[in-house]
């Protein structure tokens, strides 16, 4: 089977695979899940796409779909400071990049953003380099913004509605607003 017919055979059973799962349900999932590493295995063969792939991937995904991705993202950012994992951060902040494929007229996406900008500087990453490799798997907007909140150099959770919260199993990440 050659390339583009595996990754059309993929894209296919991610759709199956996603139409089963329920926001509310994976939201309450522990952490990890199986679901987080079925996720992150789905990311990971996204990003060996090619760029044709990948859009037609993205363009595949149904809304509540995308929402699992949204929350798959913030959860492997709490993961990757769990664990000091920049693969994790990363595999989140491209959740976040299918997450945001489309995005909602009112949607501020540096609002999530900030969760990865902040994981970052917790396990000792470069913003930077971090929102600039994930850049490169976004629409060319999304793309722009993702690259250009990754230099910023006044990114703080609080003032994004964030906030660290400390619990038994380790750090958590709450929106306050």
């Amino acid at each position: 089977m050659n390339n583009g017919n595996a990754f059309r055979t993929f894209t296919d059973e991610v759709g199956l695979y996603l139409a089963g799962l329920k926001v509310v349900i994976y939201y309450a999932e522990p952490l990890p899940s199986v679901v987080d590493e079925r996720l992150r295995g789905i990311v990971a063969r996204f990003m060996k796409g090619t760029a044709v792939e990948c859009e037609a991937f993205q363009q595949s995904l149904a809304p509540e779909q995308r929402s699992l991705f949204g929350i798959y993202g913030h959860w492997a950012a709490t993961l990757a400071v769990r664990q000091t994992s920049r693969n994790w951060l990363l595999s989140g902040l491209i959740g976040a990049v299918i997450a945001n494929y489309v995005i909602p007229a009112k949607r501020n996406v540096e609002v999530s953003l900030a969760v990865y900008y902040h994981c970052a500087q917790k396990i000792d990453e470069s913003p930077e380099g971090l929102f600039a490799e994930a850049a490169q798997f976004a629409r060319p907007g999304l793309a722009e913004k993702v690259a250009a909140f990754g230099r910023r150099t006044d990114v703080h959770l609080k003032q994004f509605g964030w906030q660290e919260q400390k619990t038994p199993d380790g750090v958590r990440y709450k929106f306050v607003w």
